[in-house]
């Protein structure tokens, strides 16, 4: 049997995170790797024909002679990941779907595939094989919860990684936390379940091995539960940098409580785990309190990020606007409150209620969901739109503060600014991780080809320039932690891309809104608080 396995494109990223168009090149890149379809790819096991396609980096072939195709899908890769089954089923190929978006809501895919595995597919794998071998697929798998020390090593072999920058390691599944607009724990759950650390060690060295020196720990909340977390960091901290190895810089996502813990900090940094997404979302107690968010409750949260940097780790943030409680002065203040956080890269976003969250059921049952078109379904809240009409301002005045918003944070001047706020504040890394030819050479580690060629195209703008030689001038002042400044320029660089092209596409209006109860406001005032 032959399996094509596809990981579909984002709707909303569909020009490729380094797509040829755009950048003027031959091939394209991606930041990360689809560590979905290589998963799936060796739960099949041997004896079967597997091609994988993240439609990031590779056009999906539609005359594969494969006698299935696979389709593995989040919320975002959703919508295409139905164009591409209609157009395989129309052929008369037989498809199977799964993924978190297909787990979480089944009767949105009803009748758009020929079989849907509903949850952790590790649990059906065996089963799911035998049938596809003996041509008789159920239309539906229900799947338990996985147990994560059985888990295969996933079929990285498989997949174009000469083209991918970060590989992906899955540590854990599932977190404790209950936010009401967050879809995690409504498929994963609430307990959350490791991957023993031998095995992370053992993804870490055949990813090594395939070239990669960047690896984003797939997780939902690395550092919540610290003695796994510690016990983790221990062996990635004795394999990083040590026997012959090069230095690998690690990435993943926690909560801002990793503040509170200034060892399980250091120890982030001795393993080389100098970057990890918060979600700060908002300096409104208020707004936190609403959503459910009570681990960013009752604290400094410009002070805790400051401890997290200074003791070697930086922070990437999400932030967000379009609570309840938010009002039209909302912009202002998140604009001078994410100018005070020692946070480079700052992914802004619309409160948006996704489908199965509890959010989506109060905001169902207030009468205050919109659904523009078909695409609402899938993905609610693209390019800062919300499906929900907002309590105290219009969606359209939503969508332009927020863009207002993230252009403001985005730009050069501003970016400058906190890059020197993170320059002052960064403990260096450990000596291991430092040595010549490591992972503070260009190549890898700061986005390889497509973040070379990423800087070479914003280097023709004369913000992005000075931007570029303020962060040069940076790394000469402190060479020590030049890799984390050259790591969070591609990343800055990115998010200025996806920006600009959602700004083409929607043509929302990044001026400073007529709408704002400040004229001047914060844009115009001469210091921002450090």
């Amino acid at each position: 049997m032959r399996l094509y396995l596809i990981a579909p494109a984002p709707t909303f990223g569909r020009d490729g995170l380094f797509a040829d168009k755009v950048l003027n090149t031959e091939e394209r890149y991606a930041l990360m790797g689809s560590a979905g379809i290589t998963t799936v790819a060796a739960l099949f096991g041997d004896g079967i024909g597997i091609r994988l396609c993240d439609e990031l980096i590779d056009d999906v072939d539609f005359d594969d002679p494969a006698d299935l195709i696979g389709l593995s899908m989040n919320v975002g890769q959703a919508a295409r990941g139905i164009e591409i089954a209609r157009r395989f089923r129309a052929a008369g190929r037989k498809v199977i779907m799964g993924g978190p978006h297909v787990s979480l809501v089944p009767e949105v895919f009803a009748g758009e595939a020929d079989s849907l595995v509903i949850g952790e597919f590790e649990t059906v794998a065996e089963q799911v094989r035998a049938d596809a071998l003996a041509g008789r697929l159920r239309p539906e798998y229900r799947c338990g919860k996985a147990d994560l020390a059985t888990a295969p090593m996933p079929r990285w072999d498989l997949y174009s990684n000469r083209r991918t920058i970060s590989g992906v390691i899955q540590t854990s599944r599932g977190c404790p936390f209950e936010c009401n607009f967050c879809d995690v724990i409504q498929y994963l759950g609430r307990v959350q379940r490791h991957k023993p650390p031998p095995m992370v060690v053992a993804e870490a060295q055949a990813l090594y091995d395939l070239g990669y020196r960047v690896m984003n720990l797939s997780d939902d909340n690395f550092t919540v539960y610290r003695k796994a977390s510690r016990a983790l960091l221990s062996e990635l901290a004795a394999w990083n940098g040590h026997g012959g190895r090069d230095p690998v810089q690690f990435s993943t996502q926690a909560s801002i409580d990793l503040a509170r813990d200034a060892d399980l900090v250091r120890m982030c940094s001795e393993a080389g785990l100098r970057d990890i997404f918060i979600g700060i979302e908002t300096s409104s107690e208020e707004a936190l309190s609403e959503s459910g968010k009570r681990q960013n409750l009752r604290q400094d949260l410009v002070a805790a990020t400051k401890r997290i940097v200074a003791g070697g780790v930086v922070v990437s943030a999400g932030m967000m606007v379009g609570f309840d409680s938010d009002d039209l002065g909302t912009f202002e203040r998140q604009f001078a409150f994410g100018m005070a956080l020692p946070v480079i890269n700052l992914r802004v976003s619309v409160l948006v209620a996704p489908l199965a969250t509890p959010l989506h059921g109060q905001m169902k049952a207030a009468g205050r969901l919109v659904a523009d078109d078909a695409m609402a379904q899938f993905y609610p809240g693209g390019d800062l739109w919300s499906n929900i009409v907002p309590r105290n301002m219009s969606r359209a005045q939503l969508a332009e503060g927020a863009s207002w918003l993230a252009e403001a944070l985005f730009d050069p001047d501003n970016a400058i600014r906190r890059f020197e706020h993170v320059a002052a504040l960064l403990a260096p890394p450990p000596e291991h991780l430092c040595r010549p030819g490591g992972a503070g050479r260009i190549g890898r580690t700061t986005g390889g080809a497509g973040g070379l060629k990423l800087i070479a195209r914003a280097a023709r703008t004369p913000g992005s320039r000075r931007l570029i030689e303020a962060v040069a001038a940076l790394s000469q002042a402190r060479p020590e932690i030049a890799r984390d400044l050259s790591a969070a320029l591609v990343g800055y660089l990115n998010a200025r891309l996806a920006l600009d092209l959602a700004g083409r596409r929607v043509g929302v209006r990044a001026a400073r809104p007529a709408f704002f109860p400040h004229p001047g406001g914060p844009v115009a005032t001469a210091g921002f608080p450090t």
